[in-house]
């Protein structure tokens, strides 16, 4: 199915459009940090510090960094704009501001990327899954995404249980403050955009003395969301509008540092969000009304320690309470799910230790205990819980061209679910090796090997979902392989470039596959068995033309063969996994000049399919969306003003991400922000 010329065609231009995407383009990396943590220590009597300074060309493992002032300069307006410029992500977008988006990473699944939110995990036991449209780029100070295990050693063992981990990390007061700045920090943003959008926003730090400070970030977000479409049935060609697709959210939070000691640092933080909001439908050819609402609320406190004990022993302790509600309503069907609260609690501690016994061997230890609570009022179901109980042995060896990690991931999780069948404990070892060796001695070129073993518990709602769940479901379990080589030129006066490219197959057993049946219900399907083999490459480019003018350029390319292995005898193997393109790419171009900075991104996939089975009907067309910045930043005194506007869709292209859910077209966004 599938194999005639005219998709053979079709897929040698898409390979040719990802190589055409791979010019040369801008490095966001620092010199080679801390070996043994792959974080910079400022040492003058050891100051630690979180900030990462990791060289993502000699790490063992991929690792792609794009820091606040990459964002402005490349123009990404939200955490779907920066995720798409990473290579190996798929982002799963039901469109609009506020629409569910979550990540997949090299088609292993969204359930196996965690989410670390100033270095803690971030969790949702009832699926698994982290909607990313909750977190705005407006004070994200960094996104890092690692691919297997990264050359840090000294972390929770949670951090290390998964496939791969977005982290992101949260502007702090404390972060590179020099002596002679005020003690204070106060930024203030609007954003205005199409359909109702309405985005204010803001930042207030506060230094307490030199060893303390304190940070409050606050957030809004209206949108009406009810775009133009055109809706296609045969020969009839209509325009249409999203329905039911109001949203109305805000984010809260308080972060604390203390640098109790220049050897010993503490933070905490507490968060709150809230966000009501209308679901849209799938979008029929009669009718697209819909009348689901869903209104969630989080909040989590959590705490960090981190402290030099002697000149070989570190200690870290995480600790965290998290607490979720889901009030889900559905006014247009009766007899099936109309009104339900979810509740989920969950209760977090982690103890880790970092020894280096000589400069060249470090090892790390680290045990973390996890408790889940889950209700479902629908399904009357009280409970279930989860206990699970974490521990990591790690062991890294360096030299000045050589990095190997070694690594053990020991995993207990106990269930129990009151007045039903609970689903079977699972107890695991999971291993992983990583090693980059650089090949000549004055060149930053590096070639690196990963295997990692990993595995997924069943989420709640695979688990006990009413109607949907099953109890008898299997851990999903993943095997990791990555080769690829990295090359980083000097930083000559005029330019720098960098470059990677890795190979991976990944191969998943008892794999769990979800198929939309709206936006809060899904359907699971169960393969034995499915193979992804892939490439990913980017390339990395600034270049200085001439003072205050100043060119950078980014893209990516990557390649998934994410395929169906289960029957050797059925008609669909090795077809596609379902909403899995085959190929997918992004480029971004900015200008720096001293009139309007200017910068062009544009991002694509290929043909998906809705279905494993590939049935007629199901195909979904590719597509490319170019986006236009200009934005202007003004120092008056110590006031810098920042001025941006963008148009999104600037070719008003009709697409899907997920099928019957339709995307916006041309679209504006006005930002003004002041900071003091």
């Amino acid at each position: 199915m599938f194999r005639s010329k005219e998709n053979k065609a079709r897929r040698m231009k898409y390979i040719l459009m990802g190589l055409l995407c791979l010019l040369p383009f801008r490095v966001w990396t620092q010199e080679r940090g801390d070996t043994i943590a792959g974080k910079t220590h400022r040492i003058a009597g050891v100051d630690v510090t979180s900030v990462h300074e990791t060289n993502k060309v000699s790490t063992t493992a991929p690792v792609q960094i794009i820091g606040s002032e990459q964002m402005l300069k490349l123009g990404m307006l939200n955490m779907s704009d920066a995720l798409k410029n990473m290579a190996g992500i798929t982002v799963r977008d039901y469109g609009g501001a506020g629409g569910m988006k979550t990540v997949s990473v090299r088609g292993i699944g969204a359930r196996h990327t965690a989410v670390t939110y100033d270095g803690i995990a971030l969790s949702d036991c009832q699926t698994g899954e982290i909607d990313l449209s909750r977190y705005s780029l407006n004070d994200v100070r960094q996104l890092s995404l690692t691919i297997g295990d990264g050359d840090n050693i000294f972390q929770p063992a949670r951090n290390i249980a998964a496939a791969a981990t977005l982290d992101i990390q949260i502007r702090n007061e404390g972060d590179d403050h020099p002596d002679d700045a005020p003690p204070y920090s106060l930024a203030a943003r609007l954003t205005m955009g199409s359909w109702g959008l309405t985005n204010p926003s803001f930042y207030y730090g506060q230094r307490i003395g030199k060893r303390f400070s304190l940070s409050a970030i606050g957030e809004y977000t209206y949108a009406e969301n009810d775009y133009p479409f055109t809706l296609k049935n045969i020969s009839l060609i209509t325009r249409e509008r999203r329905t039911n697709s109001r949203m109305s959210a805000g984010h809260g939070e308080i972060n604390a540092r203390w640098t109790i000691h220049p050897q010993h640092l503490l933070t905490g933080k507490i968060y709150y969000y809230d966000n009501k909001h209308q679901l849209p439908g799938i979008v029929h050819y009669y009718t697209h009304d819909n009348d689901e609402t869903l209104h969630e609320r989080n909040a989590f406190a959590q705490i960090h320690y981190q402290g030099q004990l002697s000149h070989q022993w570190q200690l870290m302790a995480n600790g965290k309470f998290n607490w979720a509600e889901s009030k889900y309503h559905n006014g247009q069907f009766t007899g099936s799910i109309t009104d339900t609260r979810y509740l989920q609690n969950e209760s977090y501690g982690s103890l880790a230790a970092l020894y280096q016994p000589h400069p060249s061997w470090s090892f790390a230890y680290a045990a973390d205990y996890i408790f889940n609570k889950f209700h479902n009022q629908a399904a009357a179901l009280s409970g279930p819980n989860r206990h699970g109980f974490l521990q990591a042995l790690s062991a890294k060896y360096t030299l000045p061209r050589l990095s190997v990690i070694v690594r053990g991931l020991a995993s207990v999780y106990v269930d129990h679910s009151a007045g039903r069948k609970q689903s079977s404990n699972t107890h695991r070892l999971s291993p992983s090796v990583s090693a980059s060796y650089q090949l000549f001695r004055n060149h930053d070129v590096f070639v690196r090997l990963m295997w990692k073993d990993v595995f997924r518990m069943p989420t709640f709602n695979e688990l006990y979902y009413y109607h949907i769940g099953t109890n008898d479901l299997k851990p999903e379990k993943s095997q990791q392989w990555n080769l690829g080589i990295t090359w980083k030129s000097r930083q000559y006066r005029y330019w720098q470039a960098t470059a990677t490219l890795d190979g991976y197959i990944n191969r998943v057993t008892d794999k769990l596959v979800a198929i939309p049946f709206n936006m809060f219900v899904w359907r699971m399907m169960n393969l034995a068995k499915a193979k992804t083999t892939g490439i990913d490459a980017t390339v990395q480019f600034r270049w200085n033309i001439a003072k205050a003018h100043a060119i950078e350029m980014t893209s990516n390319y990557s390649l998934q063969k994410a395929e169906n292995r289960s029957n050797p005898n059925s008609e669909y193997y090795k077809n596609q996994i379902a909403y899995t393109p085959e190929h997918t790419w992004s480029a971004s171009m900015g200008w720096e000049n001293p009139w309007v900075n200017i910068s062009l991104s544009a991002h694509g996939m290929s043909e998906r399919w809705t279905t494993n089975e590939h049935a007629d009907g199901t195909r979904m067309g590719g597509f490319t969306e170019l986006n236009v910045n200009l934005w202007r930043s003004i120092r008056w005194n110590r006031t810098l003003i920042t001025l941006r506007g963008s148009i999104l869709n600037l070719f008003d292209k009709q697409y899907d991400i997920v099928a019957h859910y339709p995307m916006p077209g041309r679209s504006w966004r006005l930002t003004a922000e002041v900071n003091l």
